[in-house]
């Protein structure tokens, strides 16, 4: 197979320094594709509960300023995550808060300005895994996870090219990757969905006919 060389020494070039820019990145996702298909062997689904009480001035309540609210409740409770929820009803005002490790819900009596907080933490496993999906890590971090895609593509397109270019494992290599290929497709086709997590009840009249026969 015969590539210009320019463009073979450009693929070299990217490939080495994409991969080693991008090597934290790469690690990172994937980790976290495994911990995110395990979540509950390293307990990232079992949060923490705090619950906490407070009062919020009448005042900030009866001129219906939703961002001072908002203000007040992030400096008592050291609130930190983006708010994903506001509601102002009649008897009450409702607020939620989201970040990867953490999640807030708040309520509050207008009547009496009594403040709930109900608060569940995260372990660093549940963190990371939310950072996977990119679920309440914001803009920035959806930035992150755009490039990083980018970053894989073309480590994998330039890595591919080298692999062409030797012709004592080209086949081989072609061969791999045909068979991985394969495969990937066979499980989606052959297995996927797999066994059910859901075990099947007893069918509909089931019960009552071995109550009669008793």
């Amino acid at each position: 197979m015969v590539i210009n060389r320019k463009f073979l020494a450009w693929c070299r070039t990217i490939h080495i320094y994409l991969t080693m820019l991008g090597l934290g990145v790469l690690l990172f996702f994937g980790i976290t594709g495994f911990t995110v298909n395990h979540e509950e062997w390293f307990g990232a689904t079992r949060p923490r509960i705090r619950e906490a009480q407070g009062q919020m001035p009448l005042e900030l309540l009866q001129r219906k300023d939703s961002l001072r609210v908002v203000e007040q409740l992030r400096k008592t409770f050291g609130i930190t995550g983006a708010l994903t929820d506001f509601e102002d009803l009649e008897d009450k005002v409702s607020a939620g808060f989201k970040e990867p490790g953490q999640t807030w819900e708040v309520e509050i009596e207008k009547a009496r300005g009594k403040i709930t907080v109900h608060q569940e933490l995260f372990n660093f496993a549940a963190v990371i895994n939310n950072l996977h999906r990119g679920r309440y890590a914001g803009r920035a971090w959806s930035w992150v996870i755009d490039v990083s895609a980018l970053l894989i593509v073309v480590a994998c397109a330039t890595g591919l090219v080298l692999w062409l270019v030797l012709p004592t494992r080209r086949k081989f290599g072609l061969a791999a990757l045909a068979l991985g290929t394969a495969g990937t497709l066979l499980i989606y086709f052959l297995l996927v969905p797999g066994d059910s997590e859901i075990q099947p009840g007893p069918a509909p009249g089931a019960a009552a006919s071995s109550i009669l026969a008793k």
